[in-house]
Protein backbone atom coordinates (compact mmCIF):
# COMPACT_ATOMS: atom_id res chain seq x y z
CA UNK A 1 0.00 0.00 0.00
CA UNK A 2 3.07 2.24 -0.05
CA UNK A 3 2.30 3.52 -3.52
CA UNK A 4 -1.10 4.68 -2.36
CA UNK A 5 -0.02 6.58 0.72
CA UNK A 6 -0.04 9.94 -1.03
CA UNK A 7 -3.61 9.39 -2.21
CA UNK A 8 -4.74 8.29 1.26
CA UNK A 9 -3.19 11.40 2.76
CA UNK A 10 -5.06 13.58 0.26
CA UNK A 11 -8.34 11.90 1.19
CA UNK A 12 -7.63 12.24 4.90
CA UNK A 13 -6.70 15.88 4.44
CA UNK A 14 -10.03 16.57 2.80
CA UNK A 15 -12.17 14.61 5.27
CA UNK A 16 -10.53 14.81 8.70
CA UNK A 17 -10.60 18.60 9.16
CA UNK A 18 -14.30 18.63 8.42
CA UNK A 19 -15.02 16.17 11.18
CA UNK A 20 -12.52 16.46 13.98
CA UNK A 21 -9.88 18.59 15.57
CA UNK A 22 -7.13 16.02 15.07
CA UNK A 23 -4.01 16.20 13.00
CA UNK A 24 -5.10 15.67 9.41
CA UNK A 25 -3.64 12.69 7.63
CA UNK A 26 -2.36 10.95 10.75
CA UNK A 27 -2.87 7.16 10.62
CA UNK A 28 -5.76 6.18 12.85
CA UNK A 29 -7.51 9.55 12.79
CA UNK A 30 -10.70 7.55 12.51
CA UNK A 31 -10.34 7.13 16.28
CA UNK A 32 -10.38 10.91 16.70
CA UNK A 33 -13.40 11.73 14.52
CA UNK A 34 -15.85 11.50 17.41
CA UNK A 35 -18.38 8.99 18.68
CA UNK A 36 -21.21 10.94 20.27
CA UNK A 37 -22.96 14.18 19.50
CA UNK A 38 -22.77 15.10 23.18
CA UNK A 39 -18.98 15.00 23.24
CA UNK A 40 -18.71 16.54 19.75
CA UNK A 41 -20.95 19.40 20.85
CA UNK A 42 -18.49 20.01 23.69
CA UNK A 43 -15.52 20.17 21.34
CA UNK A 44 -14.71 16.48 22.03
CA UNK A 45 -13.40 17.44 25.48
CA UNK A 46 -14.53 14.08 26.82
CA UNK A 47 -11.57 12.42 28.55
CA UNK A 48 -12.83 13.21 32.06
CA UNK A 49 -16.53 13.44 31.17
CA UNK A 50 -17.63 10.14 29.63
CA UNK A 51 -19.23 7.36 31.66
CA UNK A 52 -21.53 5.93 29.01
CA UNK A 53 -21.14 3.71 25.94
CA UNK A 54 -18.93 6.30 24.20
CA UNK A 55 -16.31 5.62 26.88
CA UNK A 56 -15.19 2.81 24.57
CA UNK A 57 -14.17 5.52 22.10
CA UNK A 58 -12.94 8.38 24.30
CA UNK A 59 -11.68 6.81 27.52
CA UNK A 60 -12.26 3.15 28.48
CA UNK A 61 -11.96 4.07 32.17
CA UNK A 62 -15.39 5.73 31.88
CA UNK A 63 -16.89 2.24 31.74
CA UNK A 64 -16.05 1.98 35.43
CA UNK A 65 -19.10 4.15 36.14
CA UNK A 66 -21.33 2.91 33.35
CA UNK A 67 -24.94 3.53 34.51
CA UNK A 68 -26.59 0.70 32.59
CA UNK A 69 -26.64 -1.34 29.39
CA UNK A 70 -26.71 0.97 26.36
CA UNK A 71 -26.60 0.93 22.55
CA UNK A 72 -25.98 3.94 20.28
CA UNK A 73 -25.81 4.73 16.59
CA UNK A 74 -24.49 7.76 14.75
CA UNK A 75 -24.34 8.47 11.03
CA UNK A 76 -22.89 11.49 9.27
CA UNK A 77 -22.55 12.68 5.70
CA UNK A 78 -19.14 14.27 5.36
CA UNK A 79 -17.25 16.38 2.86
CA UNK A 80 -16.94 15.12 -0.73
CA UNK A 81 -19.56 12.37 -0.31
CA UNK A 82 -17.82 10.51 2.53
CA UNK A 83 -19.99 8.59 5.00
CA UNK A 84 -19.20 7.97 8.64
CA UNK A 85 -21.05 5.36 10.73
CA UNK A 86 -20.63 4.56 14.40
CA UNK A 87 -22.29 1.75 16.35
CA UNK A 88 -21.55 1.13 20.02
CA UNK A 89 -22.76 -1.19 22.77
CA UNK A 90 -21.81 -1.40 26.46
CA UNK A 91 -23.07 -3.14 29.57
CA UNK A 92 -22.18 -3.57 33.22
CA UNK A 93 -20.10 -6.43 34.57
CA UNK A 94 -22.08 -8.98 36.54
CA UNK A 95 -19.91 -9.40 39.64
CA UNK A 96 -17.84 -6.26 39.97
CA UNK A 97 -18.14 -2.52 39.57
CA UNK A 98 -17.44 -1.57 35.98
CA UNK A 99 -18.47 -2.41 32.47
CA UNK A 100 -17.37 -3.56 29.05
CA UNK A 101 -18.24 -2.42 25.57
CA UNK A 102 -17.51 -2.70 21.89
CA UNK A 103 -17.79 -0.43 18.88
CA UNK A 104 -17.88 -0.62 15.10
CA UNK A 105 -16.78 2.35 12.98
CA UNK A 106 -16.72 2.81 9.23
CA UNK A 107 -15.57 5.71 7.09
CA UNK A 108 -16.01 5.34 3.33
CA UNK A 109 -15.86 7.34 0.11
CA UNK A 110 -16.69 6.18 -3.40
CA UNK A 111 -16.16 7.69 -6.84
CA UNK A 112 -12.93 9.52 -6.06
CA UNK A 113 -10.81 10.37 -9.09
CA UNK A 114 -7.32 8.86 -9.01
CA UNK A 115 -4.14 10.60 -10.22
CA UNK A 116 -0.66 9.27 -10.85
CA UNK A 117 2.62 10.93 -9.96
CA UNK A 118 2.31 13.07 -13.11
CA UNK A 119 -1.19 14.21 -12.08
CA UNK A 120 -2.79 12.25 -14.91
CA UNK A 121 -6.26 10.66 -14.37
CA UNK A 122 -6.14 6.94 -13.56
CA UNK A 123 -9.87 6.32 -13.13
CA UNK A 124 -12.24 6.18 -10.17
CA UNK A 125 -11.59 4.31 -6.95
CA UNK A 126 -13.00 3.83 -3.46
CA UNK A 127 -11.45 4.20 -0.04
CA UNK A 128 -12.67 2.90 3.32
CA UNK A 129 -11.56 2.57 6.92
CA UNK A 130 -13.27 0.04 9.16
CA UNK A 131 -12.51 -0.27 12.86
CA UNK A 132 -13.56 -2.58 15.65
CA UNK A 133 -12.77 -2.02 19.34
CA UNK A 134 -13.36 -3.84 22.59
CA UNK A 135 -12.91 -2.11 25.96
CA UNK A 136 -13.30 -2.87 29.63
CA UNK A 137 -13.31 -0.60 32.68
CA UNK A 138 -13.12 -1.19 36.44
CA UNK A 139 -13.96 1.02 39.39
CA UNK A 140 -12.02 1.12 42.67
CA UNK A 141 -9.01 -0.97 41.61
CA UNK A 142 -6.12 1.09 42.97
CA UNK A 143 -8.16 3.74 44.79
CA UNK A 144 -11.86 4.00 45.64
CA UNK A 145 -12.24 7.14 43.53
CA UNK A 146 -10.38 5.80 40.51
CA UNK A 147 -11.53 3.95 37.41
CA UNK A 148 -9.11 2.19 35.07
CA UNK A 149 -9.76 0.91 31.57
CA UNK A 150 -8.16 -0.75 28.57
CA UNK A 151 -9.17 -0.81 24.92
CA UNK A 152 -7.98 -3.03 22.10
CA UNK A 153 -8.70 -1.78 18.58
CA UNK A 154 -8.16 -2.88 15.02
CA UNK A 155 -8.26 -0.62 11.94
CA UNK A 156 -8.68 -2.08 8.45
CA UNK A 157 -7.88 0.29 5.57
CA UNK A 158 -8.71 -0.41 1.96
CA UNK A 159 -7.78 1.62 -1.13
CA UNK A 160 -8.53 0.29 -4.60
CA UNK A 161 -6.85 -3.15 -4.59
CA UNK A 162 -4.61 -2.57 -1.56
CA UNK A 163 -5.35 -3.03 2.13
CA UNK A 164 -3.59 -3.09 5.47
CA UNK A 165 -4.41 -3.55 9.13
CA UNK A 166 -3.30 -1.53 12.17
CA UNK A 167 -3.76 -2.70 15.77
CA UNK A 168 -3.41 -0.67 18.96
CA UNK A 169 -4.02 -0.86 22.70
CA UNK A 170 -5.09 2.13 24.81
CA UNK A 171 -5.06 2.59 28.59
CA UNK A 172 -7.27 5.06 30.40
CA UNK A 173 -7.91 6.41 33.88
CA UNK A 174 -10.50 8.60 35.55
CA UNK A 175 -10.31 9.91 39.11
CA UNK A 176 -12.96 11.63 41.17
CA UNK A 177 -15.25 13.20 41.92
CA UNK A 178 -13.28 15.51 44.21
CA UNK A 179 -13.95 18.92 45.75
CA UNK A 180 -17.49 18.23 46.84
CA UNK A 181 -18.23 15.96 43.88
CA UNK A 182 -17.41 18.73 41.41
CA UNK A 183 -14.04 17.84 39.89
CA UNK A 184 -13.20 14.78 37.77
CA UNK A 185 -9.84 14.08 36.13
CA UNK A 186 -9.03 11.79 33.20
CA UNK A 187 -6.15 10.55 31.08
CA UNK A 188 -5.72 8.28 28.08
CA UNK A 189 -2.50 6.81 26.69
CA UNK A 190 -3.30 5.75 23.12
CA UNK A 191 -1.56 3.07 21.10
CA UNK A 192 0.85 2.11 23.84
CA UNK A 193 1.03 -1.22 22.05
CA UNK A 194 0.87 -1.21 18.24
CA UNK A 195 1.04 -3.77 15.43
CA UNK A 196 0.69 -3.60 11.64
CA UNK A 197 0.11 -6.03 8.82
CA UNK A 198 -0.18 -5.55 5.06
CA UNK A 199 1.61 -3.36 2.59
CA UNK A 200 2.20 -0.29 4.74
CA UNK A 201 4.82 1.53 6.74
CA UNK A 202 2.16 3.30 8.83
CA UNK A 203 1.50 2.60 12.47
CA UNK A 204 -0.90 4.05 14.97
CA UNK A 205 0.89 6.94 16.73
CA UNK A 206 1.39 6.91 20.47
CA UNK A 207 0.08 9.97 22.27
CA UNK A 208 -1.22 11.08 25.65
CA UNK A 209 -4.35 13.08 26.37
CA UNK A 210 -5.33 14.46 29.78
CA UNK A 211 -8.54 16.17 30.77
CA UNK A 212 -10.59 17.65 33.57
CA UNK A 213 -14.28 18.31 34.10
CA UNK A 214 -15.74 20.65 36.70
CA UNK A 215 -19.35 21.21 37.71
CA UNK A 216 -19.47 24.96 38.20
CA UNK A 217 -22.94 25.25 39.69
CA UNK A 218 -26.02 23.05 39.51
CA UNK A 219 -26.42 21.79 35.92
CA UNK A 220 -23.55 23.86 34.46
CA UNK A 221 -20.25 22.09 33.84
CA UNK A 222 -17.08 22.72 31.85
CA UNK A 223 -14.45 20.33 30.50
CA UNK A 224 -11.06 20.61 28.90
CA UNK A 225 -8.60 18.24 27.19
CA UNK A 226 -4.97 18.67 26.25
CA UNK A 227 -2.70 16.24 24.40
CA UNK A 228 1.05 16.00 23.93
CA UNK A 229 0.67 17.05 20.28
CA UNK A 230 -0.53 20.44 21.65
CA UNK A 231 -4.15 19.86 20.73
CA UNK A 232 -6.52 21.69 23.07
CA UNK A 233 -10.25 21.08 23.45
CA UNK A 234 -12.73 22.99 25.60
CA UNK A 235 -16.43 22.42 26.14
CA UNK A 236 -19.35 23.34 28.37
CA UNK A 237 -22.76 21.81 29.01
CA UNK A 238 -25.90 23.10 30.67
CA UNK A 239 -28.36 20.30 31.45
CA UNK A 240 -31.80 21.06 32.81
CA UNK A 241 -34.40 18.32 33.06
CA UNK A 242 -34.55 16.35 29.83
CA UNK A 243 -32.78 19.05 27.78
CA UNK A 244 -29.07 19.81 27.39
CA UNK A 245 -27.30 22.66 25.62
CA UNK A 246 -23.61 22.48 24.70
CA UNK A 247 -20.83 24.66 23.32
CA UNK A 248 -17.25 23.72 22.51
CA UNK A 249 -14.02 24.83 20.94
CA UNK A 250 -11.34 22.74 19.25
CA UNK A 251 -8.32 23.58 17.11
CA UNK A 252 -10.42 23.50 13.95
CA UNK A 253 -13.26 25.75 15.15
CA UNK A 254 -16.37 26.07 17.27
CA UNK A 255 -18.90 23.35 18.00
CA UNK A 256 -22.32 23.50 19.55
CA UNK A 257 -25.32 21.27 20.03
CA UNK A 258 -28.02 19.95 22.30
CA UNK A 259 -29.76 16.82 23.42
CA UNK A 260 -33.03 15.34 24.65
CA UNK A 261 -33.59 12.38 26.97
CA UNK A 262 -36.98 10.66 26.97
CA UNK A 263 -38.20 8.44 29.84
CA UNK A 264 -34.61 8.02 31.03
CA UNK A 265 -34.08 5.57 28.16
CA UNK A 266 -34.19 7.23 24.77
CA UNK A 267 -31.56 9.77 23.83
CA UNK A 268 -31.17 12.03 20.82
CA UNK A 269 -28.29 14.48 20.45
CA UNK A 270 -27.33 16.93 17.73
CA UNK A 271 -23.92 18.46 17.21
CA UNK A 272 -22.96 21.16 14.71
CA UNK A 273 -19.30 21.63 13.81
CA UNK A 274 -17.90 24.72 12.21
CA UNK A 275 -14.79 24.63 10.03
CA UNK A 276 -13.18 27.83 8.69
CA UNK A 277 -12.76 26.40 5.17
CA UNK A 278 -15.30 23.59 4.82
CA UNK A 279 -18.22 25.26 6.56
CA UNK A 280 -20.84 23.64 8.79
CA UNK A 281 -21.60 19.95 9.27
CA UNK A 282 -24.08 18.14 11.53
CA UNK A 283 -24.08 14.91 13.53
CA UNK A 284 -27.18 13.12 14.79
CA UNK A 285 -26.80 10.60 17.58
CA UNK A 286 -29.43 8.12 18.77
CA UNK A 287 -29.10 6.06 21.93
CA UNK A 288 -31.12 3.65 24.04
CA UNK A 289 -30.59 2.47 27.61
CA UNK A 290 -32.03 -0.89 28.58
CA UNK A 291 -34.05 -0.27 31.71
CA UNK A 292 -34.88 3.00 33.37
CA UNK A 293 -31.90 4.74 34.95
CA UNK A 294 -32.14 6.20 38.42
CA UNK A 295 -31.97 10.01 38.65
CA UNK A 296 -28.49 9.84 40.17
CA UNK A 297 -25.53 10.12 37.87
CA UNK A 298 -24.43 6.56 38.37
CA UNK A 299 -27.82 4.89 38.15
CA UNK A 300 -29.33 1.88 39.83
CA UNK A 301 -26.74 -0.57 38.58
CA UNK A 302 -23.87 1.32 40.18
CA UNK A 303 -25.89 1.79 43.37
CA UNK A 304 -26.31 -1.98 43.44
CA UNK A 305 -22.55 -2.51 43.22
CA UNK A 306 -21.96 0.18 45.85
CA UNK A 307 -24.43 -1.58 48.13
CA UNK A 308 -22.57 -4.85 47.67
CA UNK A 309 -19.33 -3.24 48.82
CA UNK A 310 -21.14 -1.67 51.78
CA UNK A 311 -22.45 -5.09 52.79
CA UNK A 312 -18.94 -6.52 52.47
CA UNK A 313 -17.57 -3.69 54.63
CA UNK A 314 -20.20 -4.21 57.32
CA UNK A 315 -19.50 -7.94 57.42
CA UNK A 316 -15.76 -7.28 57.70
CA UNK A 317 -16.35 -4.81 60.55
CA UNK A 318 -18.30 -7.44 62.48
CA UNK A 319 -15.34 -9.79 62.06
CA UNK A 320 -13.06 -6.89 63.13
CA UNK A 321 -11.15 -7.10 59.86
CA UNK A 322 -10.62 -3.35 59.68
CA UNK A 323 -8.26 -3.37 56.72
CA UNK A 324 -10.73 -5.24 54.51
CA UNK A 325 -13.64 -3.17 55.82
CA UNK A 326 -11.87 0.08 54.99
CA UNK A 327 -10.97 -1.06 51.48
CA UNK A 328 -14.50 -2.28 50.71
CA UNK A 329 -16.12 0.82 52.18
CA UNK A 330 -13.82 3.15 50.26
CA UNK A 331 -14.65 1.31 47.04
CA UNK A 332 -18.38 1.56 47.71
CA UNK A 333 -18.13 5.29 48.45
CA UNK A 334 -16.01 5.75 45.33
CA UNK A 335 -18.81 4.23 43.25
CA UNK A 336 -21.62 6.12 44.99
CA UNK A 337 -20.62 9.03 47.29
CA UNK A 338 -24.21 9.14 48.62
CA UNK A 339 -24.07 5.53 49.75
CA UNK A 340 -26.33 4.91 52.73
CA UNK A 341 -27.73 8.42 52.51
CA UNK A 342 -24.24 9.91 52.85
CA UNK A 343 -23.78 8.56 56.40
CA UNK A 344 -21.07 6.09 55.42
CA UNK A 345 -18.89 8.62 53.63
CA UNK A 346 -17.81 10.20 56.92
CA UNK A 347 -17.39 6.76 58.49
CA UNK A 348 -15.24 5.64 55.57
CA UNK A 349 -12.97 8.65 56.04
CA UNK A 350 -12.60 8.03 59.79
CA UNK A 351 -12.03 4.30 59.36
CA UNK A 352 -9.35 5.06 56.76
CA UNK A 353 -7.63 7.35 59.28
CA UNK A 354 -7.57 4.63 61.93
CA UNK A 355 -6.25 2.00 59.54
CA UNK A 356 -3.53 4.36 58.33
CA UNK A 357 -2.64 5.47 61.87
CA UNK A 358 -2.35 1.84 62.99
CA UNK A 359 -0.52 0.97 59.76
CA UNK A 360 -2.28 -2.39 59.67
CA UNK A 361 -0.96 -3.11 56.19
CA UNK A 362 2.58 -3.19 57.54
CA UNK A 363 1.61 -4.77 60.89
CA UNK A 364 -0.57 -7.83 60.22
CA UNK A 365 0.19 -9.07 63.73
CA UNK A 366 -1.81 -6.15 65.14
CA UNK A 367 -4.64 -6.84 62.71
CA UNK A 368 -4.69 -10.45 63.89
CA UNK A 369 -4.87 -9.46 67.57
CA UNK A 370 -7.72 -7.01 66.94
CA UNK A 371 -9.69 -9.73 65.13
CA UNK A 372 -9.41 -12.33 67.92
CA UNK A 373 -12.40 -13.63 69.88
CA UNK A 374 -11.34 -12.00 73.16
CA UNK A 375 -12.95 -9.48 75.48
CA UNK A 376 -10.18 -6.98 74.77
CA UNK A 377 -10.78 -7.26 71.01
CA UNK A 378 -14.50 -6.63 71.51
CA UNK A 379 -13.76 -3.59 73.68
CA UNK A 380 -11.39 -2.34 70.98
CA UNK A 381 -14.17 -2.86 68.43
CA UNK A 382 -16.50 -0.76 70.58
CA UNK A 383 -13.81 1.94 70.73
CA UNK A 384 -13.44 2.00 66.95
CA UNK A 385 -17.21 1.97 66.48
CA UNK A 386 -17.48 4.96 68.82
CA UNK A 387 -14.83 6.82 66.85
CA UNK A 388 -16.70 6.12 63.60
CA UNK A 389 -19.79 7.64 65.26
CA UNK A 390 -17.78 10.77 66.17
CA UNK A 391 -17.81 9.92 69.91
CA UNK A 392 -14.13 10.60 70.54
CA UNK A 393 -14.34 10.70 74.36
CA UNK A 394 -16.08 7.34 74.52
CA UNK A 395 -13.67 5.85 71.98
CA UNK A 396 -10.63 6.96 73.95
CA UNK A 397 -12.00 5.64 77.26
CA UNK A 398 -12.77 2.25 75.73
CA UNK A 399 -9.28 2.13 74.20
CA UNK A 400 -7.85 2.62 77.71
CA UNK A 401 -10.01 -0.27 78.90
CA UNK A 402 -8.96 -2.53 76.02
CA UNK A 403 -5.30 -2.01 76.90
CA UNK A 404 -6.10 -2.48 80.58
CA UNK A 405 -7.72 -5.81 79.75
CA UNK A 406 -4.65 -7.10 77.89
CA UNK A 407 -1.69 -4.78 78.63
CA UNK A 408 0.80 -7.22 77.13
CA UNK A 409 -0.61 -6.88 73.60
CA UNK A 410 1.00 -4.07 71.65
CA UNK A 411 -2.00 -3.80 69.30
CA UNK A 412 -4.10 -2.22 72.06
CA UNK A 413 -1.36 0.22 72.97
CA UNK A 414 -1.15 1.21 69.31
CA UNK A 415 -4.93 1.65 69.16
CA UNK A 416 -4.92 3.85 72.26
CA UNK A 417 -2.11 6.00 70.86
CA UNK A 418 -3.86 6.21 67.47
CA UNK A 419 -7.21 7.35 68.91
CA UNK A 420 -5.50 9.80 71.25
CA UNK A 421 -3.56 11.28 68.35
CA UNK A 422 -6.58 11.47 66.04
CA UNK A 423 -8.69 13.13 68.71
CA UNK A 424 -5.97 15.47 69.93
CA UNK A 425 -6.32 14.11 73.47
CA UNK A 426 -3.67 12.82 75.90
CA UNK A 427 -3.31 9.25 77.09
CA UNK A 428 -4.01 8.90 80.85
CA UNK A 429 -1.96 6.00 82.19
CA UNK A 430 -4.06 5.96 85.39
CA UNK A 431 -7.02 4.89 83.26
CA UNK A 432 -5.32 1.85 81.75
CA UNK A 433 -7.43 -0.61 83.75
CA UNK A 434 -9.73 -3.54 82.97
CA UNK A 435 -13.24 -2.28 82.15
CA UNK A 436 -14.76 -3.44 85.46
CA UNK A 437 -12.17 -1.68 87.60
CA UNK A 438 -12.23 1.39 85.39
CA UNK A 439 -16.02 1.58 85.73
CA UNK A 440 -15.71 1.31 89.52
CA UNK A 441 -13.15 4.12 89.49
CA UNK A 442 -15.52 6.34 87.49
CA UNK A 443 -18.42 5.58 89.86
CA UNK A 444 -16.31 6.36 92.93
CA UNK A 445 -15.31 9.71 91.43
CA UNK A 446 -18.96 10.35 90.56
CA UNK A 447 -20.02 9.75 94.18
CA UNK A 448 -17.33 12.17 95.32
CA UNK A 449 -18.64 14.71 92.84
CA UNK A 450 -22.20 14.30 94.16
CA UNK A 451 -21.04 14.90 97.74
CA UNK A 452 -19.32 18.03 96.49
CA UNK A 453 -22.60 18.99 94.78
CA UNK A 454 -20.89 18.95 91.36
CA UNK A 455 -23.78 17.15 89.72
CA UNK A 456 -22.84 17.93 86.11
CA UNK A 457 -19.41 16.37 86.65
CA UNK A 458 -21.08 13.36 88.29
CA UNK A 459 -23.31 12.90 85.24
CA UNK A 460 -20.27 12.83 82.95
CA UNK A 461 -18.46 10.32 85.16
CA UNK A 462 -21.50 8.05 85.45
CA UNK A 463 -22.08 8.04 81.72
CA UNK A 464 -18.43 7.05 81.27
CA UNK A 465 -18.93 4.22 83.77
CA UNK A 466 -21.91 3.03 81.73
CA UNK A 467 -19.87 3.12 78.53
CA UNK A 468 -17.71 0.51 80.20
CA UNK A 469 -20.48 -1.44 81.96
CA UNK A 470 -23.88 -0.69 80.40
CA UNK A 471 -25.59 -3.46 82.46
CA UNK A 472 -24.73 -1.84 85.80
CA UNK A 473 -28.09 -1.12 87.47
CA UNK A 474 -26.48 0.83 90.34
CA UNK A 475 -24.78 3.18 87.86
CA UNK A 476 -28.11 3.83 86.09
CA UNK A 477 -29.76 4.58 89.46
CA UNK A 478 -27.01 7.03 90.42
CA UNK A 479 -27.20 8.65 86.98
CA UNK A 480 -30.95 9.11 87.40
CA UNK A 481 -30.40 10.71 90.81
CA UNK A 482 -27.78 13.09 89.35
CA UNK A 483 -30.21 14.15 86.63
CA UNK A 484 -32.96 14.56 89.24
CA UNK A 485 -30.64 16.80 91.28
CA UNK A 486 -30.25 19.21 88.33
CA UNK A 487 -34.04 19.10 87.76
CA UNK A 488 -33.81 17.14 84.48
CA UNK A 489 -36.70 14.82 85.37
CA UNK A 490 -37.17 13.47 81.86
CA UNK A 491 -33.64 12.06 81.65
CA UNK A 492 -33.84 11.01 85.29
CA UNK A 493 -36.92 8.93 84.50
CA UNK A 494 -35.18 7.33 81.52
CA UNK A 495 -32.18 6.34 83.69
CA UNK A 496 -34.43 5.01 86.46
CA UNK A 497 -36.45 2.93 83.99
CA UNK A 498 -33.22 1.37 82.69
CA UNK A 499 -32.17 0.59 86.27
CA UNK A 500 -35.51 -1.08 87.03
CA UNK A 501 -35.29 -3.05 83.79
CA UNK A 502 -31.92 -4.43 84.90
CA UNK A 503 -32.97 -4.92 88.54
CA UNK A 504 -36.73 -5.51 88.79
CA UNK A 505 -36.36 -6.30 92.53
CA UNK A 506 -35.46 -2.69 93.40
CA UNK A 507 -38.76 -1.85 95.13
CA UNK A 508 -37.45 1.35 96.73
CA UNK A 509 -36.64 2.84 93.32
CA UNK A 510 -40.07 1.82 91.99
CA UNK A 511 -41.80 3.49 94.96
CA UNK A 512 -39.76 6.65 94.43
CA UNK A 513 -40.69 6.73 90.73
CA UNK A 514 -44.40 6.33 91.60
CA UNK A 515 -44.15 9.14 94.14
CA UNK A 516 -42.66 11.41 91.46
CA UNK A 517 -45.27 10.40 88.89
CA UNK A 518 -42.69 8.71 86.65
CA UNK A 519 -43.82 6.02 84.25
CA UNK A 520 -42.12 2.67 84.97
Amino acid sequence: MRGSLAVISLISLSIAPAFCAGVAGRPGDLFNFGAGARSLGMGSAATAVVNDVTSVYYNPAGLGLLPSREVVFMRAMLFQGANYDYLGYAQNKSKTAGGWGLEFIRLGIQGAEGRDEFNQPTGGFGYSETAFSFASGWRGVLHPNMSLGVRGKMLQRSLAGSSDRLVGVDFGAQAGPFMGERLTLGAVASNVVGLKTGDTDDKLPTFLRVGAAYRVAGPLSIAGDFSNDKEFRLGTEYAFGMVSVRLGMADEGLTFGGGLVFKNRYRMDLAVLSHPELGMSQRIYLGYRFGAVAPTAKGRKMQFFAGQFLGEAQAALKKRDYLKASSALDTGIGIDPKLGGGEWRAKAERLRRIVMKLDLQAHPEDAEVLAQETEAAYIAYAAIDAYLAREEDRALLLAHAALGQEPSKGAYQHLLDALAGLGGRPVDRDLVLPPGRLAELKMKKAVDAVYARRFEAAIVLLREALWLDPENAAAWTKLGSAYFAVNDKERAAEAYRKAVELDPADTKLKEFMRAQGMRQ
